[in-house]
């Protein structure tokens, strides 16, 4: 495989400085209701690792999960190798970073390595079955960025080598919501004829676009009914 400057990457990435907007503040309630049902509690350990901004970890903290922290190489103040410490954790979680990453078996040992026995693992990719390599500007092959499409079996795979028990399977976009537009097929769509992630999420919104569009116009109301199948998050048990 081709080597990366990932540094020269992620260094100003635009996805690190989001606020908590409306979308996502209905992403992050998504996140604990799923934890939550994987028997998240106020006083546990919380890892969030690929953290970004942390902004993640400040949510938690908000809903009274003060043990909380994060963890991102590329983000100097969250980059301590402080919180990387093993067998220390409740809950490690990691969205949207194994897709990332140059090597996802050595990041899967690593990951295991930071739960406590019976501890929780989830984590939340990118699913390859769902992939569909005739569009324009496909959300989740985000290239340069990322380095690897996992399938749900490769993952699951994954788990079980680290002695990881599957217990959740989500198949679905944890942005879906009846809330119009704030669902995960809008927002891919809304993509697309945005040429492209960095454009639609650094632009102004464009209404008028939407408006003028009868499949935006209806994927905005409908779209979570219609799930893509190209995310998974998958909540795993150290044994």
């Amino acid at each position: 495989m081709e080597e990366v400057n990932l540094a020269h990457y992620y260094e100003g990435y635009p996805l690190n400085d989001v606020s908590l907007v409306f979308p996502i503040r209905t992403l992050y309630r998504n996140r604990l209701k799923r934890l939550k049902r994987a028997g998240l509690r106020p006083a546990h350990r919380v890892l969030d690792y690929g953290c970004g901004g942390g902004l993640f970890v400040e949510y938690l903290k908000s809903q009274g999960f003060l043990n909380a922290i994060g963890y991102d190489a590329f983000v100097p103040r969250h980059a301590s190798p402080g919180a990387l410490q093993m067998a220390h954790y409740d809950y490690v979680v990691s969205y949207d970073v194994i897709e990332h990453v140059e090597d996802p078996r050595k990041f899967m040992v690593e990951l295991t390595g930071l739960l406590r026995p019976g501890g929780h693992l989830t984590i939340g990719t990118p699913r390859a079955e769902g992939v569909n390599l005739q569009r324009r500007h496909d959300l989740v092959l985000h290239p340069p960025y990322h380095r690897h499409i996992l399938s749900e079996n490769v993952l699951l795979l994954l788990g079980r080598q680290n002695g990881l028990a599957p217990a959740d399977v989500y198949r679905k976009s944890l942005f879906d919501s009846l809330i119009p537009t704030v669902n995960w097929r809008f927002i891919a769509e809304y993509v697309e004829q945005n040429d492209g992630l960095f454009d639609a999420a650094i632009e102004p919104p464009r209404p008028w676009m939407v408006l003028t569009s009868p499949r935006l116009l209806g994927l905005a109301f409908l779209g979570s009914f219609v799930p893509r199948g190209d995310n998974m998050v998958i909540s795993f048990r150290k044994e």
